[in-house]
């Protein structure tokens, strides 16, 4: 047995060819803008928000060549995978905007008491995993980098979703490569960092935490659409939008290691301009079994991994400006 978890272990902390994404710096260096940006936020009208939101935009599209780059590249490669694409011919400037608003939205769930983002839950398996939470049974929820899954979790915490008790609560997060703002942010609102876990920093003591998590009734969520810099020696590889790219191995064998429901969860804003702050939850439970046998692991991981993929290329397909991994994705 302990010979099993130290070789899970060492897949899960390996730290070989660190990705390009994961080096970057952020581009915002120092947190007076990031707390200018916060207060105007808090203390602003609705009308002013929206004023913030396309100085934000100029502001990275000015200043971010790397996302105007990648977001060209997914753009041509969205308009050559899908015929009837809703995108028609490349415009850079209106995915940053998305990304702006998405942003901002993000900082006002924690930052304000009751914000103005609204959710509504799609009929799918979101009631399933609802009543499976008030029943004491634990779960876990891959999210992504399309849309904004992070505002189920601040209203989760704040116990706005329809459920009867407090839920425990573990989020896997890279937090090295926004280390400046979440710092910011944390000083604001010390919720924001509470039961974050370092995505690279992942080792066996970590999975029991998971796993107490789990038994307790609880939900650990994490991102399935980046490679984290100390597992990228281990992916799965799996076409996405027609082209072959990079899957974090090291999530997909945690759903594993957990031994609990899995579900695909998607935060999508109801338009992807829209200011109006409404947003569609789409919440997806796996086919695939997760407590399985160890002979059967390896093939379990690569059918989660390939329907997580699907899920994604879905709602990406209704939803294309909402895509914010700004990284070469198919390198």
């Amino acid at each position: 047995m302990m010979r099993e978890e130290e070789q899970i272990n060492q897949k899960i902390n390996r730290e070989e060819n660190v990705s390009e994404w994961a080096s970057k710096q952020e581009v915002i260096k120092t947190s007076f803008p990031i707390y200018l940006t916060l207060g105007m936020i808090k203390f602003s009208p609705k009308f002013f928000t929206n004023f913030i939101i396309k100085c934000t935009t100029l502001f990275y599209f000015l200043f971010n060549r790397r996302a105007k780059e990648e977001c060209l590249r997914y753009q041509n490669q969205f308009i050559k995978y899908f015929s009837d694409s809703k995108i028609k011919k490349p415009n850079v400037f209106k995915q940053i905007e998305a990304f702006a608003i998405t942003f901002l939205e993000k900082m006002e769930c924690w930052v304000k008491k009751n914000p103005s983002v609204k959710i509504q839950f799609q009929e799918d398996d979101v009631y399933q995993l609802i009543n499976a939470l008030n029943d004491g049974k634990g779960a876990f929820i891959i999210c992504s980098h399309l849309g904004n899954s992070e505002i189920l979790r601040n209203l989760a915490s704040n116990n706005q979703i329809y459920l009867k008790r407090k839920i425990p609560q573990v989020v896997l997060m890279d937090l090295s490569s926004t280390k400046n703002f979440t710092n910011t942010i944390e000083k604001i609102n010390p919720e924001f960092t509470k039961n974050i876990i370092d995505i690279n920093s992942i080792n066996l003591g970590t999975i029991e935490v998971l796993q107490e998590t789990i038994d307790n009734g609880g939900i650990v969520i994490s991102a399935g659409d980046r490679i984290s810099k100390n597992i990228n020696s281990k992916f799965i590889k799996a076409d996405f939008l027609g082209k072959n790219a990079r899957w974090s191995y090291g999530v997909f064998l945690i759903a594993m290691l957990l031994k609990a429901p899995t579900y695909f969860m998607f935060g999508l804003r109801e338009k992807d301009l829209g200011y109006n702050r409404k947003y569609n939850f789409y919440i997806t439970k796996s086919s695939v079994e997760t407590d399985c046998l160890r002979k059967d692991r390896e093939t379990n991981i690569e059918k989660l991994c390939l329907e997580y993929v699907k899920e994604l290329e879905e709602k990406c397909k209704n939803h294309p400006f909402q895509w914010y991994n700004f990284y070469d994705f198919w390198k």
